[in-house]
């Protein structure tokens, strides 16, 4: 996955080359980005169109494809949405890697890493995190590091990081294991290290290429297992969470248009036969929880 404000071509030379090594690669771009149509939505809604690509994929090329062994990579803005997608789509992805993302978007905008970016989130949210905190709070995705215990997520990031704080790295991974999974693999490099994950693309940071040693070997030989939904469990849903068996997305009462892209949800679920169970424990204020029994 691209970074926040652009396309997919600065990771082309990563799909080519990890195509060379046997996997079947895409790199979509964003909706408003690049050359997708549509309304960016700064990590909100826009990440269901990495889920729809990849879908899209296992349905158009079945023979080369293998739906049980998908997996999600991406850089700064992109790592970001390797977040979400641990968050968000629990049983989808094997392996996830995240090269100095985000977590909080309102976190992220109040450490003014990139001022520049922060006027882009103000243009394509609305506002400021102070103005809008239940918009804001369907893009941090940390109070959810427990919904997925399986995907082995390796997250890369340089002790000098200043874009995007290497601290939220560190939330995350605490917030994980505070729910009793070690599956966040943290990777900080340091001084000391050969190889630095400094911030960029491997076209002018080449020396992220070695990271790769960390998480390809596991995909390509099948190391670990399909993530499988617990049969239950409780959800942190910001703005909505996409299951194998489920959708559940939060939106402000009223503004049916705005579903998916503001609010949070704790909702616990106990799956079927013959239906899912579910109980809302908590939303956002003004917010209502519409769920989705089946996803296929």
């Amino acid at each position: 996955m691209h970074g926040y404000s652009g396309g997919r071509d600065p990771v082309r030379p990563d799909i080519l080359r990890l195509a060379e090594k046997g996997l079947f690669a895409i790199a979509p771009d964003m909706r408003g980005r690049g050359k997708s149509g549509g309304v960016w939505d700064s990590g909100g809604l826009d990440v269901m169109d990495i889920y729809d690509a990849v879908q899209f994929c296992c349905k158009k090329f079945p023979r080369q494809v293998d739906a049980t062994n998908l997996n999600v990579m991406g850089y700064s803005g992109g790592g970001a949405n390797a977040f979400s997608c641990f968050v968000r789509f629990p049983d989808t992805f094997r392996v996830a890697a995240a090269f100095f993302g985000i977590t909080d978007y309102a976190a992220w905008y109040r450490s003014k890493g990139r001022i520049d970016c922060n006027k882009i989130l103000i243009e394509t949210l609305g506002g400021k995190p102070s103005q809008l905190p239940a918009v804001y709070a369907a893009r941090n995705v940390t109070p959810g590091a427990g919904n997925n215990g399986q995907t082995r997520f390796h997250i890369f990031w340089d002790e000098a990081e200043t874009e995007c704080p290497g601290w939220m790295n560190e939330e995350f991974v605490k917030a994980n294991r505070a729910a009793g999974f070690r599956n966040c693999i943290p990777h900080c490099s340091r001084k000391r290290d050969k190889a630095r994950w400094h911030h960029g693309y491997t076209t002018n940071r080449p020396e992220l290429i070695q990271a790769e040693q960390y998480f390809v070997p596991d995909i390509l030989r099948g190391r670990i297992r399909e993530p499988k939904l617990p049969r239950e469990g409780t959800l942190i849903v910001p703005g909505y969470v996409v299951t194998k068996h489920f959708q559940i997305f939060v939106q402000p009462r009223g503004k049916p248009e705005m579903f998916g892209r503001s609010g949070l949800a704790e909702v616990a679920y106990r799956l079927g036969p013959p239906h899912h169970d579910f109980v809302i424990r908590s939303v956002t204020k003004g917010h209502e929880v519409r769920i989705v029994q089946a996803t296929r």
